[in-house]
């Protein structure tokens, strides 16, 4: 993935398509984002292997374009707000079960690490902060969702005040979900992107 001045941006397109002497393709632009951004065949080939070292199954290349599309738009996004930092120790820690598959190197994949953690860090603190839970929704999940799924696999039920701080959590994840998706339709919305995959 690189960035490229408007003034550039021709002359790429030229040149990653096609080698004009022998007509032999270099490499492929899938997607331009806002006219300056580009992300070509060999950013999704090299996306497709970090993943796998991560244990991510990243789907077809116009779902891996998508990501790689969102995770432009949010980096956009953490770069307007103070630095986000992580800890060198979660980072290590996390690096210690990963592998490095061949065409990517160690520092491509320590860079995937400690993007995906300050992209989650920006996401707690851009949206959890804000989110509230009453104690009708933690009753109501408790009712619909938590107490079916107990009995379903044949436990005891424990009472809600057991697992309130539990439940707690999930709603206040699937609350963060919700608000991220509308968020990032959102920024998807005012960005103009341009896909040329085949």
């Amino acid at each position: 993935m690189r960035a490229a001045s408007n003034s550039t941006l021709a002359a790429a397109l030229l040149l990653l398509l096609v080698l004009p002497a022998v007509g032999e393709v270099l490499d492929r632009i899938v997607v331009v984002i806002d006219d300056k951004f580009i992300i070509t065949s060999s950013d999704l080939r090299k996306e497709r292997a970090i993943q796998s070292a991560l244990g991510s199954n990243s789907g077809s290349d116009e779902a891996l374009a998508e990501a790689l599309i969102e995770r432009h738009l949010v980096e956009e996004q953490i770069a307007q707000f103070l630095e986000i930092e992580v800890s060198e120790d979660v980072v290590a820690e996390r690096l210690r079960s990963i592998g490095t598959p061949p065409g990517v190197s160690s520092q491509e994949i320590r860079e995937a690490v400690v993007g995906a953690l300050r992209r989650r860090q920006f996401m707690i603190e851009r949206f959890q902060q804000f989110i509230r839970v009453s104690d009708d929704e933690l009753q109501k999940y408790y009712e619909e969702v938590y107490a079916p799924e107990v009995r379903r696999r044949g436990e005891r039920l424990p009472p809600l005040a057991e697992v309130v701080e539990a439940i707690r959590e999930n709603k206040v994840a699937e609350k963060m979900n919700e608000e991220v998706d509308s968020w990032l339709k959102e920024l998807r919305r005012r960005s103009r992107v341009e896909k040329i995959l085949q």
